[in-house]
């Protein structure tokens, strides 16, 4: 292979590469924004277990529309669980549910972590490739 074909193949190579880190660094992003917002979730359990029953409370229909409501029961929450289906949970059992999510989106964000990181190093090897090759 020519030397100008080796560059421009390695150079290929090297924006691929950089397009991949993007995407991923966007997707590490996404997911540390889930985990922050099972955090949340918690601290929302936490203060709605809290809550006085019969307390005036507002309830979210869609995000920025609500209703006041009289709070009647504190002791549990209906969770959505995929595909339309409904379960009816415990504060602690829910909380448990939403702590072990949190937990697979942090191993995740690790893994993720570790793979941009492998990315990186063949990123800067290329470079160093491309530098002896164009002097």
């Amino acid at each position: 292979m020519t030397a100008n074909k080796e560059v421009q193949q390695k150079y290929v190579e090297f924006q691929m590469l950089q397009q991949q880190m993007q995407a991923v660094h966007k997707q590490m992003e996404a997911v540390a924004e889930q985990a922050h917002e099972m955090d949340i979730v918690q601290n929302a359990l936490d203060e709605f277990s809290r809550s006085k029953k019969g307390s005036d409370i507002f309830v979210t229909l869609t995000p920025g529309l609500f209703v006041k409501a009289k709070l009647e029961e504190n002791d549990n929450v209906v969770l959505n669980v995929g595909g339309g289906a409904m379960v009816q949970k415990s504060i602690p059992q829910a909380k448990e549910i939403v702590a072990s999510q949190g937990i697979e989106l942090r191993k995740l964000q690790e893994e993720m972590a570790g793979q941009l990181k492998k990315i990186e190093e063949h990123v800067l090897k290329l470079q160093d490739e491309l530098s002896v090759l164009v002097k």
